[in-house]
């Protein structure tokens, strides 16, 4: 019998979908590997450059106020007075492709002149913004070393049965289970950097609030079913109740401030900064029914037996709220009850065409693959013993990645150009569609992209 891992291919359209998340498997796959590197690429298309009289005195006022902010490490030798200029003659500054229809100069301007929360300086908020929607690549999860002093800080401000209070290395993240966060917020600046800003805008905030209007329809045609999901998966709605749209409430733990506080005074180059704790904490917290803690990087839920990341079920319903489009997962690997590969649900030329065909639409894929004991490299080693080790098709890591463009050469090759946000690299990376391919375990699209093959996939991954 193939086991779903947790995964289901639409959970989004699916009347089963309260089983599918109820059988999800007890070892899910935890999503957080690295890809090769190269070279960095990017595009952008123009759009509106022409400053209204308001947006000239909100421009006016930020260029300003970021007048004696330097470049760091981050913003590839570019001030943020440059930055802020080049997303106005792009045509990035003024777009208005957000969910309250705010543009990027609105959003920087309201962190320059309204309150943020205790321990971030604005200037600090802004250049952070800035670096990441000039440059996407950049969005790493890498969490940071905490100084003693910040640490001495936050126990501070801890409940005493707080098990941090008794263990601070629970604060020690190593290696972080944000991936599919990461991902996401990778996807929301390189396609709607005015919603990034948004986002950094009111999570930055003195009161801490962001909202999201959500159509109904983006989560399921069905609407009741639409709403079960809302409901299943935790989101909080506010004001009055509506079968078109919901006003969710997305919020972010105490220690996703206090995090972001240790980066505003400590960042180092390659780690997150403030705009990258900040997101991501919001979308873990989204993504598992709000028990993510920032401070530990761990998550509670009723749908993930592991205690980081997200499962695709989770990571598909967050990307359908951001985009407030039905997102359709495709799920193409089948694996056993004991996590081993044993089929593909379709031809790799399928799952190619899927991936370009989203690219040429306009969006990113962001998907999941997986690496088993052969593909990792473990059968290699002379200490590798199956009987102990497990088998060469055993899953041993997942992680999610982000592409956002492809090339084919002379001979008909396809590389696809990916956002990793754990390579410890601000670089765009490569990989041949001969890698990667048998490596997807599944992969979100705009539901019209794919659903010609939806119905042929289910079938083979139910057998």
């Amino acid at each position: 019998m193939v086991q779903n891992v947790g995964i289901s291919y639409n959970p989004i359209n699916k009347t089963n979908f309260r089983k599918k998340l109820s059988n999800n498997s007890s070892n899910p796959i935890s999503f957080g590997y690295k890809l090769p590197q190269t070279q960095n690429t990017n595009s952008i298309s123009p759009l509106n450059t022409q400053l209204s009289s308001y947006d000239s005195i909100k421009y006016i006022y930020l260029f300003n106020f970021l007048k004696d902010v330097p470049k760091n490490e981050n913003s590839f030798g570019l001030t943020p007075k440059q930055q802020l200029d080049l997303l106005l003659k792009n045509g990035k500054l003024l777009s208005k492709k957000s969910n309250d229809s705010s543009s990027i100069l609105d959003n920087l301007y309201d962190i320059a002149t309204k309150p943020r929360a205790k321990g971030l300086d604005s200037k600090k908020v802004i250049s952070n913004t800035l670096d990441v929607i000039v440059n996407p690549r950049i969005v790493t999860q890498t969490f940071g070393d905490i100084p003693q002093k910040e640490i001495d800080n936050i126990l501070s401000q801890l409940d005493n049965n707080d098990p941090i209070k008794k263990n601070p290395k629970l604060m020690d993240v190593q290696a972080s289970g944000t991936c599919a966060a990461a991902s996401n917020e990778v996807n929301l600046a390189d396609k709607y950097p005015a919603e990034f800003a948004r986002w950094v805008s009111k999570l930055s905030s003195d009161s801490e609030k962001l909202y999201l209007n959500v159509n109904i329809d983006a989560i399921s045609s069905n609407k009741l079913e639409a709403i079960e999901i809302l409901n299943l998966l935790g989101a909080k709605r506010e004001g009055s109740f509506g079968f078109d749209k919901w006003k969710i409430h997305i919020p972010i733990d105490k220690g996703a401030i206090l995090r972001a506080k240790v980066q505003n005074d400590n960042w180092d180059f390659g780690e997150r900064n403030i705009a990258d704790v900040l997101i991501q904490s919001a979308i873990m917290q989204l993504g598992s029914q709000n028990t993510y803690n920032s401070l530990t990087d761990e998550r509670g839920g009723e749908f993930n037996s592991s205690s980081q990341g997200l499962i695709e079920v989770e990571k598909t319903f967050v990307e359908s709220l951001i985009k407030n489009k039905e997102i359709t997962s495709l799920v193409y690997q089948r694996l056993d009850d004991e996590q081993n590969l044993v089929g593909y649900n379709c031809s790799f030329d399928k799952i190619e065409k899927h991936i370009k065909d989203t690219i040429d639409s306009g969006d990113d894929v962001i998907l999941g693959y997986v690496l088993t004991n052969e593909t990792s490299g473990n059968t290699k080693d002379e200490h590798y013993n199956p009987m102990i080790d497990g088998k060469p098709n055993k899953v041993i890591n997942g992680h999610e990645i982000t592409i956002v463009d492809y090339k084919v050469d002379n001979n008909n090759k396809t590389k696809f150009v990916c956002v990793d946000t754990d390579d410890n690299n601000p670089n765009f990376v490569e990989c041949s569609a001969e890698w990667l391919l048998p490596k997807i375990h599944h992969a979100g699209y705009p539901a019209r992209i794919v659903e010609k093959d939806v119905d042929e996939i289910m079938k083979n991954l139910l057998q």
